[in-house]
């Protein structure tokens, strides 16, 4: 699975330098980082009335993807409540080696807090789980790793280790099972039993090119045509 880590941080704290630095050290050294930005504002990205896109969206299209040669933008109304960062990081970044978020405090993901000075007396390291670190310039309580608010390198190095190094570790035989946008935990074994079972059922079909790197299958129940 793609590891995921986001950078979490009050309004001007100073999350998006520096993780828009730590992605330039992660490109730098090779690797493929994909970014996902978290906003509250509304109808960010909107699509031109009078265009084509825009006639099919007020057609009542519940999607509409537009590919360029060298482009994707996609036009979705999504549940924001409902919507499981892990799983949408398997969607969009599947074969890539980690994906840099800035936001989502209350997501199921490692986060690394930017804290200033002024917010020093109500860190979100102490009411929001899963903070791994803090970014600041000075101290913090003993129990939680710190690093300076230049220190790029050392945080890269870190996700490197921590995250992308050790993502890959036996990511041959990985298996990921999610139900209803949720990762469900699967033991190593049943894993292996349900990779030989989907191996064996591809074995006599025909256009497949080996090996097969990843293979993903979707089933959904009940989906049938509305009048």
């Amino acid at each position: 699975m793609v590891p995921v880590v986001s950078f979490i941080g009050y309004h001007n704290s100073g999350k998006t330098t520096f993780a828009t630095e730590v992605v330039k050290i992660l490109k730098e050294r090779g690797y493929k980082v994909g970014v996902l930005k978290s906003t509250k504002h509304r109808q960010l990205i909107t699509d031109t009335p009078g265009k084509d896109s825009f006639k099919y969206r007020e057609a009542g299209a519940d999607a509409v993807g537009i590919v360029s040669p060298d482009e994707l933008v996609l036009f979705q109304d999504i549940d924001r409540d409902s919507l499981d960062l892990n799983f949408l990081s398997f969607l969009l970044f599947g074969e890539y080696d980690i994906v840099v978020c800035e936001g989502f405090k209350n997501a199921d993901v490692p986060k690394i807090e930017v804290l200033k000075k002024e917010n020093s007396e109500k860190p979100l390291f102490k009411k929001v789980e899963n903070v791994i670190a803090v970014i600041s310039d000075f101290p913090v309580e003993e129990g939680i790793r710190r690093f300076n608010r230049n220190d790029y390198d050392k945080v890269a190095k870190f996700l490197i280790e921590n995250f992308i190094e050790k993502g890959t570790e036996g990511f041959e035989n990985e298996v990921e099972l999610f139900i209803n946008g949720k990762k469900i935990p699967i033991k190593y074994y049943d894993g292996e039993t349900l990779r030989e079972i989907l191996n064996s059922f591809i074995k006599p079909l025909k256009g497949i090119e080996y090996p097969v790197k990843r293979m993903d299958v979707r089933i959904v129940r009940g989906k049938g045509r509305r009048s």
